[in-house]
Parts: structure tokens; sequence; C-alpha cells
């Protein structure tokens, strides 16, 4: 649409262009010998000139109103095609192009984007006012010789009619550019052409001293030219009248059209509303009927059901209103059983067997019969006549051996008569029958385990997960008594399936930890804590059973900092107490493994672990008195426990006075207090700045008792960044960077949690500082250039 504009403009005309009506329509007719005439193709004017003219007839250089036809567009269209490939050079076409351009930017039919687009031509073309430049400096030349009046002959070029154009226009039209004429050397004359053309002005030569020549007066046009000019003047007036009747008979019918359309719309839009109200009420009747019918069906239903109670021996009339309005129909009449039909108001036990026996008459006595025996049965029960219940069940199956809930009382007397075999296969035959019933798969399950058949037991248990995943919190407890009962590879079986259907399982997961901890292999329970954490870093259980995996791998630093996080997280929680209390303690910090068994003790009392704990503490510590009345009360809670007896030999082993078993005990050799490492703290003048939060931090100090040494440290921060906490982990390697400065691993640590916590300019700081303490530090250079990614301003540094 940018090569043809004009064809958006809604005024446009049908008929050819004005250059066809203004051409000549002489025709010539010569006689010649048609062997002898050579035929060439006529040459067409050019697509340029053509428009110049068109632009002119037409007056698109001027203000007035434009009447443009369809030829003309075709026209104008092949100028704009020509001048994108080729910028025009004459002056004529160059004005022209810009007069059109400006002519369509003026158009209110024309898009902005276009508009905008043909102003920019234009003022390139042609700027809309032209700035006078500066008169140079006369310069004083010399006289030259005269020339000869043969070279100063030039061929000027034809004169172009005078067309009546915009004020503005006509006045660059008249504007001459200053030549200064100077005197040329003599040169051998010139013969002229045999057929003269316009040829391009001479280059002018630098101007020398000698006086310049008056220019000579341009002819005025010959009386031919100007008779010529008027009939053109006329013609295109004449053309201009044509041309605009049209437009107004045009217009015209378009007002005539439009009025007719406009009525016509009207019109229609009135027979559309008369339409819709019609269909509207047509609709209303519809729902109407339908509603009648059914009204009618209901009544129809509700007749037949009091017809038909109006026959029973003994019916009142409002007995069988309240009847037939609980039972609108025959059908569910004849499903409601006695029990049913003596909920409605006024009718009686025998009503409603009159009413059962009227409807089916042998149906009644089978119900009668069934529930007769039903009833017999549990009677037996509550008493503890098994035997009879089960005589009871099996003349119940055999008079409707479809029901599946007489199959499942059967089977629970079999189990209360000890006879699990027959009970179990009671279930078989359900499940043959239904394999979808999930009750009947527990139950088959659980009487497995009670015979002792565990595989099968086991795989019975993942087919009720798989019908029933509900049932997940009844097979957790039945897999972590199979662990207890040391069958640890059906409990993994087992917590697997569960973990199947209930991913997130905490207690599951748990447990299947511990299995694998009781099959030695540690490394698979780690997975699984690890794992956990990842999905749910807050959950206390896992982080203390992930210290006890720890401890047991001998990395005990760890193992305190995941107990102190359970803590944390559960202060009343007694295991991690427990548990961090025996790690102090064995290796030789008594005070503060006494304050762990102390707070265990504080909501737990009857904790016997707490207990003995304490007296162990208080042994380790000289202070006999204490440590035996601990022991006492130990002794009184469970004389046979394991922590009561390592407590009674803690005790047993007391023989010197306090003093000296303080003095004497263990030395400090792993790492130093938390006293210690308070008295460092205060000695510091200018604390290092953190990148942490100060209140995470105190946090983090109020729940740890003791630092740590740099390797423990950095084990600490690692085991943090695996369990998905970052913020953590960057405090344990700023921790073990104030130890050890020149420690490019903890340098690097530093870097990946930041980077983990988004901070990646500092995280470049930080590799940037590995590096500077180790060139060669290939994991420093690796994050490096991951975090260089996310900072594109940085990887030129």
């Amino acid at each position: 649409m940018a090569d043809r504009p004009m064809w958006l403009n809604p005024g446009l005309l049908s008929g050819p262009s004005l250059l066809d009506l203004t051409g000549g329509n002489e025709v010539a007719i010569i006689g010649a010998d048609l062997s002898e005439v050579e035929w060439h193709k006529p040459a067409r004017e050019p697509a340029a000139t053509a428009a110049v003219r068109l632009v002119r007839l037409l007056g698109l250089d001027s203000d007035r109103a434009a009447i443009v036809s369809v030829g003309d567009a075709e026209v104008l269209h092949a100028f704009l095609r020509e001048a994108r490939r080729n910028t025009p050079t004459k002056v004529e076409e160059r004005r022209a192009l810009a007069a059109l351009c400006r002519y369509l930017r003026s158009q209110e039919w024309m898009p902005p984007h276009l508009a905008a687009e043909y102003g920019l031509r234009a003022k390139v073309l042609e700027p809309p006012t032209a700035v006078e430049p500066p008169e140079p400096a006369r310069r004083e030349v010399t006289a030259l010789p005269p020339i000869e009046p043969s070279l100063l002959e030039v061929s000027a070029e034809p004169d172009i009619a005078d067309v009546p154009a915009e004020p503005g226009l006509d006045g660059l039209e008249d504007l001459e550019l200053r030549e200064d004429d100077v005197s040329l050397p003599a040169a051998p004359p010139v013969p002229p052409d045999p057929v003269p053309h316009p040829e391009p002005p001479l280059p002018l030569p630098q101007p020398g001293p000698g006086p310049v020549p008056e220019p000579e007066p341009e002819p005025g046009p010959e009386p031919e030219e100007t008779s010529i000019e008027d009939w053109q003047r006329a013609e295109l007036e004449e053309s201009r009248r044509a041309l605009e009747k049209e437009r107004a008979d045009a217009e015209a019918f378009v007002r005539s059209r439009t009025q007719d359309l406009v009525s016509k719309e009207e019109l229609l839009s009135v027979r559309e509303r008369s339409v819709a109200s019609k269909e509207e009420e047509v609709e209303a009747r519809s729902r109407a009927g339908t509603e009648r019918l059914i009204a009618l069906e209901k009544d129809s239903a509700r007749r037949e059901v009091l017809r038909f109670l109006g026959g029973i021996p003994g019916m009142s009339a409002a007995q069988a209103d309240v009847v037939a309005t609980a039972f609108p129909d025959i059908a569910s009449l004849t499903a409601a059983d006695e029990k049913a039909l003596t909920q409605c108001k006024g009718v009686t036990d025998a009503l409603a067997r009159s009413i059962r026996l009227e409807l089916a008459p042998g149906e009644l006595e089978d119900e009668r019969r069934s529930t007769r025996l039903r009833e017999e049965a549990q009677a037996f029960v509550a008493e503890g006549n098994y035997d009879a219940a089960l005589e009871c069940y099996d003349r119940l199956f055999r008079a409707r051996p479809e029901e599946t809930s007489v199959w499942f009382d059967r089977a629970e007397v079999l189990v209360l008569l000890d006879r699990s075999e027959e009970a179990l296969q009671s279930y078989t035959r359900i499940l043959d029958a239904d394999r979808g019933n999930a009750r009947a798969t527990y139950e088959r399950a659980n009487l497995l385990f009670g015979l002792g058949r565990l595989p099968d037991a086991v795989e019975a248990l993942r087919d009720a997960l798989r019908l029933e995943p509900s049932k997940s919190r009844d097979v957790v407890p039945k897999a972590e008594q199979l662990r207890r009962d040391g069958h640890a590879n059906e409990a993994i079986r087992l917590f697997q399936a569960v973990l199947e259907v209930t991913p997130d399982d905490p207690r599951a997961i748990l447990g299947l930890g511990d299995a694998f901890i009781d099959l030695g292999d540690a490394d698979a329970a780690e997975a699984q804590f690890t794992r956990a954490l990842g999905k749910d870093p807050q959950n206390a259980p896992i982080l203390f059973r992930k210290g006890e995996l720890l401890e047991r791998k001998g990395r005990w630093g760890a193992a305190v900092q995941y107990h102190n996080r359970a803590i944390a997280l559960r202060w009343n929680y007694p295991d991690p107490w427990l548990a961090k209390g025996e790690i102090l303690l064995n290796h030789a910090r008594p005070t503060e493994a006494l304050e762990c068994f102390e707070k265990v003790a504080s909501f737990d009392p009857q904790r016997i672990e707490a207990v003995a704990g304490e007296a162990r503490a208080r042994a380790v510590l000289g202070q006999r008195g204490e440590a035996e009345a601990a022991l006492a009360k130990a002794i009184r809670l469970g004389a046979d426990h394991l922590a009561v007896r390592a407590a009674r030999d803690a005790v047993a082993r007391m023989t010197r006075p306090v003093t000296e078993v303080a003095e004497t005990a263990e030395p400090i050799t792993d790492l130093p207090s938390l006293a210690k490492a308070f008295e460092a703290i205060e000695d510091e003048v200018e604390p290092p700045a953190s990148s942490v939060p100060s209140d995470f931090q105190s946090f983090v100090e109020s729940i740890e008792p003791e630092g740590e040494e740099t390797h423990v440290l950095l084990q600490l921060a690692e085991l943090a960044i695996e369990g998905g906490d970052p913020q953590m982990g960057l405090l344990r390697y700023e921790q073990a960077i104030e130890r050890d400065p020149r420690n490019a691993d903890a340098w690097t640590g530093k870097g990946v949690a930041l980077q983990q916590l988004e901070r990646f300019r500092e995280a470049l700081e930080a590799y940037d500082r590995a590096l500077s303490l180790k060139p060669n530090h290939e994991l420093a250079r690796k994050w490096r250039e991951t975090c260089a990614r996310h900072m594109p301003s940085e990887t030129n540094e």
C-alpha cells in the first residue's frame, strides 16, 4: 500500500487519466507500400514527464482540492515507484514529487505513519523554506582577452508552458542562481549539432581578475506559444468543470444511496427486535408447556401411588398423602423397605409390612428372614457365642450369596474364632468377585501379617495403597513395626510404597532412612534425609535424624549443628537435646551437656535418659551429692534402663574431690569453648562487617554453644548449602574467614553462598579474593565464570 497510496482515497473517481483527455486528437492518414514499411514499437512518454504534467494539471502543488481519477492514480503510482528506485535529478521532477508527497501528507484518509513518511520525503526533496546563501565577497579579477562570440553560444533548454501555480511555488521557480560570468580562453569553434537539444551548463571555472559582463536578457515567449497556452488553459478549465460535475453527481448518488441504506437498516433493526420478542414469547410458552407436562406426569405418578395405597387396609388419606410425598412413584415405593416406610409420619410397623406384602409378597418374607438372621448373629457376637453367630451367617450366606457384607461379617467371626485361614479364604473370594475392593485387600493384608507371611502381606498392603492412598497413615505404623522387629527389607518396601503415593510424608521418609541405617547403608539414609530437607528444610525430626547419622559417621561437629537447627525449630523436642548432651558429654564438655539434660527434664520430667544423663554429667563434674540424687531418681523411673546403668557406673567411679575431678578432667583439644569465643569477640575493637542480617546472626549464635575450627566450619557450611540453606552457609563461611582470612576454600564457598542468594557482585569479589590467594583454584575459577554470565559488566574485569 506504500507504492499505491491513492487507492486509500474514498473519493477516487473511475475513468481515464486527465492526460488522455488533453492529448491531441488529430489523425494523419498516410499511404505507403507495406512491404517497404518498417514497424517499430512506439516510444512511450516517460512516467516522470507524464507525472510532472499531471501534477500541474490537477493542481496538486496548490491549496485547492484536487479531483483524481483511477487513471490519474495509476500515473502517479508509476511515478512514485520509479522515484523509490531512483531519486529524480531534474528540478521539475523533484518539485513535482515533493508536491505529490505534500498532497498525500495533507489528506485525511492517509494513515498517520504513511503521512509522516511522505512528509519527510517532501522535506528531503524540497525544503519548505529556502535559505538564501550569503553573498560571497567579490574578488578583483584581472582582465582577460575578449572571447570569440561563437564560443559563448549555448543551446538553451526549451521553455515550459506557464501554468497557474501556487504563489510560493512560482516564487521558487523564479529564483535564479547567481553565476559569475568570466572570460574563457580562446578555443576552436564547436560545430553545432544537427538536432538541437538541451545541454548541461558548463562547469564554472575559478574566478580570475577581470570585469564581470552583464547577463543578457532572456528572450520572451513567442506569440504562437502564448496561443497554445491559452488553448490548453481553456481545455483544462473545461475538463475541470466536467470532473466537478461528475463528482457532484457522484456525491449526490452516494448521499441518496446512503439514505436508502440507513432507512433499510432502521427497518431491519425494527424487524429484528420484533422477531426477538416473538422468540422470547415462544420460548416462554414452550417452557410453560414443559413444566405443565412434568407436573402432569408427577401428578399421574402420584395419583397412581395414591390409588395403590387406597387399597391397603387401614390406610388413611393423611397417611397415604405422607407416603406419596416421600415416594412419589411406584418404583421408589417398591425400592423402600419397612424401615424406610416406618419413617413416614403415622405409618406403623404393621402398615409398613402390609405395604411391602402388597408390593412384593415373596421378597418381604426373604427380607424379614435375612434381617432376623443378621440380628441373631449380632446378638450371639455380643454374648461371645461366636460359633452360633457363624452358623447364622452361614445360613444368611446360603440365602443371599451375592451380598458382600455377609462375607465380611463371616470373616470377622472366623478371625474371632482363630480360624484365620478360613477368614483369608472369605476375603479371597470377595477379591475374586471384585478386584478393586480396597477393604478386602487391606483386611487380607492384616491377616497375612498375623499369620507371619510377610512377603504376601507387604504385596497386599501395596495393592491396598494403590486402591486407596488414604490408607498410607495406617500402613506407616506397620512398616515401623516391621523395622523394630528386624525385618528391614520388608519395611523398606512398605515405606517406598507409601512414598510412591505420598512423596512428602515425613514419617515415611524418617522410617525409610532408619531402615537403611539398620541395614548399614548410611549413604542411602543420608540421601533420603538430604532429599527430604531439600523439600522441607524446616522439618525438625529429619534434622535430628541427619544429625544422628553424621554422629555415627564421626562428624560430631556437623551433628551438633543439625541438632541445634532442630532445637531452634522445636525448642521442646527432647531427642535433639538428649543427642546433643550425649555428644558434648562424650567430648569432655560436661557443663554444657548438663545444661542440655536439665533442659529436657524441665519440660519432660519423666524422661529417663534426661535424668540419667544429668547424673552422668554431675559425676564427671565431681558433684557427688547431686549425681547420687539424680541417679536415685533415674532408678525410680527405670532401674533396668541402659542409660541408668551407665549413670550408675559413672557415679561408682567417683573417688576424688570435686576440685581434683574438675582439674583432672580431660582437656579440651578439639574446639574452644563458647566462653572463650565470646571473650575473643569482646577483645576485638572493630569486628568485621557481616554479609547477613544482624538479627539472623544473633539467632544462630543464641542456639550454638561453642565455636568451631576452620575445617569444621567449612564442613558445616557445605552441609548448609546441601540442605538448601545458603544463609546459614554464608554465616559459616564468614566465621571460617574470620579464623583464617587466607583460606581460599572459605572465600570460594562464600561466593557460592552469595551467588545462590543472587548477590552476584559480592560473589564475584569473593571469587576474585580466592583466586588472588590461590590462582590455580579450579573451583573458584569455574564458579566465577558461571557468576559472570549473570553480570555482563563484570566479565571484562
